[in-house]
């Protein structure tokens, strides 16, 4: 089985430094190569794109690696559409720290 990734909002990113990770939010800009979200606990978080992957919609969720910088550099994504509840996502993050024995 592969190595779990944990879910994580802005605040967390200083955790995992290097680590491969999962975030959701939303699309604040994209220009091709970067693109700055909102992540669910409302911090911005830039994603340096792979180019691989299509970034439709308002909402994604990436799962990438934690730079030192702190921006992310993304292996895949997800368009999750133009109607996604981040305060709810912020909630599974929450649980997902708080519980990592159920969540990873």
């Amino acid at each position: 089985m592969d190595k779990p990734t944990p879910r994580i909002n802005s605040a967390l990113r200083e955790n995992y430094v290097e680590q491969t990770v999962r975030i959701v939010g939303k699309i604040q800009s994209f220009n091709g190569e970067t693109a700055v979200i909102v992540a669910s606990d409302q911090g911005h978080c830039m994603v340096k794109v792979n180019g691989e992957n299509s970034w439709s919609g308002s909402y994604v969720e990436v799962i990438g690696r934690i730079n030192k910088d702190y921006s992310i550099t993304e292996f895949k994504s997800t368009s999750l559409g133009d109607d996604f509840d981040l305060e709810l996502a912020n909630k599974v993050v929450e649980y997902g720290q708080k519980y990592k024995e159920i969540f990873e």
